[in-house]
């Protein structure tokens, strides 16, 4: 007779490692988020990186830090997720074939007629599903085992990934705050500058003529001897 307890953990231990199985997938699933992230987070960078405060002030050494900061964090990040998704051998029950032929022992053992003149008889299906539970089992805790160090690499890179954010942000309103202070400098590096004025005498060498308030006059030919009457 089938034991009810060996129904229900065959079934129990069957449904676990079907979702360690299925747990492969959802890392991958996850991915195009934190590149999109990442990407969006460097073009950033690439776009402030040009534009930083100048290094004589104390803005401008911060601005670096932290820009060394968010593109270590980016490093890191893409490290754990390269990580995450490292192929890995996972342990599966049995091969299909494999199993067949192991039941079809274990019903001819069971039809033997030794074995049914005996008290206690043998059962293809409780040494079937005996069988089926331990792989299930000892499948699911190697799978568990490699599927917590992915989860754990991407959680690592989800937080390194958001500690990159932060800081591209501290990073791009240190830098607005430093120029919308001090406003643009011509000469310093950094920034646009301001349009250089035109000397002072190239207006007054056009003028000159007419300093005096009158407009210089050009005088008429004098009447020819031939036209005089």
């Amino acid at each position: 007779m089938e034991p009810p307890a060996l129904t229900h953990i065959e079934k129990a231990l069957s449904d676990t490692y079907r979702r360690e199985i299925d747990q492969e997938e959802n890392v991958w699933r996850s991915l195009p988020f934190f590149t999109a992230t990442l990407a969006l987070e460097l073009t950033a960078l690439f776009q402030i990186v040009d534009r930083l405060p100048s290094l004589q002030t104390w803005t401008g050494w911060l601005s670096l830090l932290l820009l060394i900061l968010s593109g270590l964090f980016s490093l890191i990040a893409l490290l754990l997720l390269a990580a995450s998704v490292y192929p890995a051998e996972f342990t599966y029950i049995a091969a299909e074939v494999s199993l067949l032929d192991y039941a079809e022992r274990l019903i001819r053992e069971e039809q033997d007629p030794v074995n049914q003149g005996l008290d206690d008889r043998f059962s293809a299906v409780v040494t079937l599903k005996t069988s089926l539970a331990r792989q299930y089992a000892e499948a699911t805790a190697h799978n568990r085992k490699i599927n917590k160090t992915r989860e754990r690499s991407r959680s690592i890179a989800g937080l390194m990934t958001i500690c990159s954010v932060l800081t591209t942000l501290v990073l791009v309103s240190t830098s607005l705050t430093y120029y919308s202070q001090r406003g643009p400098i011509s000469g310093d590096g950094h920034g646009p500058g301001q349009p250089i004025p035109a000397p002072a005498d190239v207006g007054r060498s056009s003028g000159a003529a007419g300093s005096n308030g009158a407009a210089p006059s050009i005088a008429s030919p004098a009447p020819a001897d031939a036209d005089r009457h």
